[in-house]
């Protein structure tokens, strides 16, 4: 989901303000703290919501971990293609190259920031990629390229290709909607329920009630913008591919006349 902190603020003041006003109607007493809401439900509230947003931020780190292992491994996949171009003829060689830059390029500069407002890939890099597939079919086909390169250059570019559907399934990775309602409720169980004594506590009392508090609207947030490896918190971005083309460069200066 697209993270709006505006949003996000107003759904969890909303559910706090239900649940305080719901806390307090229902007039807890001291009796009741010390009683079964007190050794029971409230131990239970904070225990379902502590493995909860536990769950809810393991997935979501672990979704950017992936994330940002494919860019690398799609990085390093594009570097490999255009080095087995150096084993082709020139004149079969320089058109996969300026194909595979294009394609990269694209990723960087439109298919990222698509993939970032929308959640999607752009149809700007598949088209890319179709050319790429077509230059690299055509250059290796003809009988100049010995069969290893030929087998070289098809494995590199299915690799290409495989990375790309990796980044197409880990741009859909999201938190579970069913956690996600199960960290909500509970959240605004365990922040509200310090309020709802119907007697007015002491000065300590509401201090670490408004901790409790503020601790919990912020690992609330932190999870919303764990949500998606391309958005929020420590978002995956296409350094690995921006390198890429700058490593395209160090190969021709290496390989050049």
């Amino acid at each position: 989901m697209t993270v709006n902190l505006v949003l996000v603020s107003g759904a969890l003041a909303l559910a706090l303000a239900v649940g305080y006003l719901v806390a307090r109607r229902s007039g807890l007493s001291g009796d009741d703290y010390s009683g079964p809401v007190g050794t029971l439900v409230a131990p239970c509230l904070l225990a379902i919501y502590l493995i909860a947003i536990a769950m809810g931020i393991v997935i979501g780190w672990e979704n950017k971990n992936t994330a940002s292992n494919n860019a690398v491994d799609e990085a390093s996949a594009a570097t490999a293609l255009y080095w087995s171009t150096q084993a082709l003829p020139e004149d079969r060689a320089e058109p996969i190259r300026e194909d595979l830059r294009a394609y990269v390029t694209t990723v960087v500069r439109e298919e990222w920031p698509v993939m970032r407002k929308d959640g999607e890939l752009s149809e700007a890099g598949e088209d890319r990629l179709d050319r790429l597939m077509v230059s690299v079919h055509e250059g290796v086909a003809q009988n100049g390229s010995g069969t290893a390169d030929r087998i070289t250059a098809h494995q590199e570019m299915a690799v290409l290709v495989d990375q790309r559907m990796k980044r197409a399934d880990a741009v859909d990775d999201t938190i579970p909607e069913a956690l996600v309602i199960a960290v909500l409720v509970s959240a605004a169980a365990v922040a509200v329920m310090p309020f709802g004594s119907r007697h007015r506590g002491s000065r300590a009392s509401l201090l670490w009630a408004g901790v409790n508090l503020a601790f919990v609207a912020t690992t609330v947030i932190m999870l919303f913008y764990l949500d998606n490896p391309y958005t929020g918190v420590h978002a995956i971005d296409a350094q690995p591919l921006e390198d890429a083309l700058e490593g395209f460069d160090r190969i021709d200066r290496v390989t050049g006349p």
